[in-house]
């Protein structure tokens, strides 16, 4: 507020030396300059106030951009946040093994970080995709179903030495192909980050 302030009075300032230097030119002869001695007060006042409201309106957007661009800022950090959450539930799932609490409290802050971010861009009047917003959720949806749920077993997976999840002792162990799957919907889930990121950067 201070810098609006300051700029206001700082181009008021200038504006007024132009407008007296104008005025004080009528009465004075400059020589080889021809200038009517006859002064429009009216023309003099317009050119004022038009100036003054240039200065106003250009410092104000000024202001609302700069102020817009903080919000984005901020919002965009905190995106940032949920990608380095994603992160490493990604490097410990690829361990082949992870606690069942962790799994399922890593997928709800996200979600929840994701919702206090749509209702903070809400606020700041500027919209998300939807198509983006439904992918994510979609994405975590599955993501989840990937992590933790354990899927219907056959027979042949079951005389087998390795299932695709186990959970033993609240700790659920993975085999390849289930880590190879978990890998791929995390690499998805952070390049929908990444899109959210831009979306909400082109506001």
């Amino acid at each position: 507020m201070k810098n609006l302030r300051s700029k206001v009075i700082t181009g008021g300032v200038y504006l007024s030396f132009v407008a007296f230097g104008f005025i004080v030119a009528k009465f004075i002869n400059i020589p080889h300059f021809e200038i009517s001695k006859s002064i429009d007060i009216s023309n003099i006042f317009s050119l004022i106030v038009a100036a003054w409201l240039a200065i106003l309106i250009t410092t104000v957007f000024e202001k609302r951009n700069n102020d817009n661009r903080v919000e984005k800022d901020l919002i965009i950090s905190r995106v940032g946040n949920i990608f380095d959450i994603a992160a490493s539930l990604q490097i410990e799932s690829n361990t082949g093994q992870i606690y069942h609490t962790e799994a399922s409290s890593s997928i709800k802050r996200i979600n929840t970080a994701l919702n206090s971010i749509y209702k903070i861009v809400d606020k700041c009047h500027f919209g998300i995709s939807i198509e983006i917003k439904e992918k994510i959720k979609l994405n975590l949806s599955d993501l989840r179903e990937t992590l933790t749920s354990t899927p219907v077993i056959t027979e042949e997976q079951l005389n087998g030495t390795q299932l695709p999840i186990e959970i033993r002792e609240s700790i659920i162990y993975y085999n390849r192909d289930r880590i190879s799957q978990i890998e791929v919907k995390f690499d998805d889930l952070k390049n929908l980050l990444l899109e959210l990121q831009i979306d909400i950067n082109k506001k």
